[in-house]
């Protein structure tokens, strides 16, 4: 049996970070993966010779001086980025006032845009913007690059019981600004109502800073991974599933589906904590932390449709539209829908849709589940040609997934796993059994900052702890 000082399992981000940072601890550190290759949701596909993204499209705070650019270097990534348009990233179609805002960054550029549209709400607009730059700079997590920065800064962060709703209903009174500062809570999962104010400033209201993209996509980080883990001397096994985790003396060992075995002192899972119960030694969580666990809701799922655009009839700054309408705030964001354009040539053409991603309804054993697919695909184009007919009429339709095709890939049907709630604490990375750990984004927050904390959460951790 082969043996390892450190495994991990799970390829996405958190797991491709924690392998790196291990192999600075450890001399065997060993990835394994399921499918056939490593990052398999950030990597995106090809169709038509068109490339379609489906993990990452820009993020904040992956400038040099800032947590993302730092942890690049820590980890010995070299990831060219570039700024996107301080004047209009994304596109907001406001359908009620048949207005068009194009989001900006930078606090000034956003504010003045924001009260430029909502004079009247310009008190509310400098109070919520303080606020937000507030919660940014006490999150230990999003200043770890910071020299004032110390590693117990970790351990005692709590974030807040107030909820993006009740924020938001408390500076503002127009429905049209509530909805269009709070529609990026898409890029986490959780609806206005049940995200914490903190959180959302984590995840979404760092871009009023700055938005960064990656220069030649998802695939330029990916293959960044690739050159440090053979640099690193990471073994990496692909096309691996593994179905059963056992602990005897403090040795994990793995076991694969092929009926193979290795084994390890170390074990970090870096994949949904529900899939995580189904493969853990006894004893890993007691009965209350493992029921938590079990019935935890995970967020809305998307329904995509792939498309190329015949045309470039959209503005090459513009990476996201959305269509908002002012209820859209109190209905929690429900079939929230927006086209996702890429800078490529030529463009491709994503239309989105926020769905609920409960695995009855998505199975795909079920006789329904083609039918269910085609007419959900037909009521979207339906109502994207009303909302956008210039678009929709040059965009070619070449494929489309739901949420069970995202099951297919990451093993849950929810876009980001587990749901970050009001007053529900996150999963915690270590468990009753000395040497296992999780890593993720239910451990900190989604998107490629939170994953990539997630691991760095937990090497302060095993610091602490002294696992060498």
């Amino acid at each position: 049996m082969q043996t390892y000082d450190a495994v991990v399992i799970g390829s996405g981000i958190s797991g491709l970070t924690s392998a790196l940072l291990l192999s600075k601890k450890f001399k065997k550190v060993a990835i394994v993966e399921q499918a056939l290759d490593i990052a398999p949701l950030f990597s995106g596909f090809n169709r038509r010779g068109v490339h379609f993204e489906t993990g990452f499209h820009y993020s904040g705070a992956l400038g040099d001086d800032e947590v993302g650019g730092y942890m690049f270097k820590e980890l010995g990534l070299d990831v060219p980025v570039e700024l996107c348009n301080k004047d209009g990233f994304d596109s907001a179609h406001l359908v009620d006032s048949n207005r068009i805002f194009k989001m900006p960054f930078g606090r000034r550029n956003m504010e003045e845009k924001l009260i430029e549209y909502f004079p009247c709400e310009k008190e509310g607009i400098k109070k919520y913007l303080d606020l937000c730059e507030a919660v940014i700079s006490a999150t230990p997590f999003l200043n770890i690059h910071r020299r004032s920065f110390k590693d117990e800064d970790f351990f005692r962060f709590s974030g807040s019981t107030v909820s993006l709703r009740e924020v938001l209903n408390k500076c503002f009174k127009d429905e049209e600004i509530k909805t269009l500062l709070s529609f990026s809570s898409i890029l986490y999962g959780s609806p206005p109502s049940m995200a914490s104010f903190d959180f959302h400033c984590c995840c979404s209201a760092i871009m009023y800073s700055n938005v960064w993209k990656i220069k030649g996509g998802a695939s330029t980080l990916v293959r960044a991974f690739k050159e440090a883990l053979k640099k690193q001397k990471i073994d990496v096994l692909i096309n691996t599933k593994v179905v059963r985790i056992e602990n005897s003396d403090n040795v994990k060992k793995i076991s694969f589906a092929d009926g193979s075995q290795i084994a390890s002192d170390i074990c970090v899972s870096a994949i949904h904590p529900k899939e995580f119960i189904k493969i853990a030694p006894i004893g890993s969580y007691r009965k209350k932390n493992f029921e938590r666990i079990k019935e935890m809701r995970d967020t809305c799922g998307f329904f995509v449709l792939y498309g190329i655009l015949a045309e470039d009839c959209v503005d090459n700054n513009i990476n996201n539209i959305a269509f908002l309408k002012a209820n859209d705030f109190e209905n929690d964001h429900k079939n929230f829908m927006y086209i996702n354009i890429s800078d490529t040539r030529p463009r491709a053409a994503c239309v989105v849709q926020s769905v609920d991603s409960d695995e009855k309804f998505w199975n795909i054993s079920k006789e329904d589940y083609k039918a269910k697919k085609i007419k959900i695909a037909q009521e979207i184009k339906a109502k994207i040609s009303l909302l956008c007919p210039d678009i929709f009429s040059k965009i070619q339709f070449v494929d489309m997934s739901s949420p069970a095709t995202m099951k297919k890939y990451v093993n849950y049907y929810g876009t980001y796993g587990s749901m970050h709630c009001i007053n529900n604490a996150n999963v915690m990375p270590i468990t009753k059994i000395p040497g296992l750990f999780l890593v993720g984004q239910a451990t900190v927050a989604p998107g490629l900052i939170g994953s990539m904390i997630s691991a760095f959460f937990l090497d302060k951790l095993m610091k602490r702890e002294q696992y060498k």
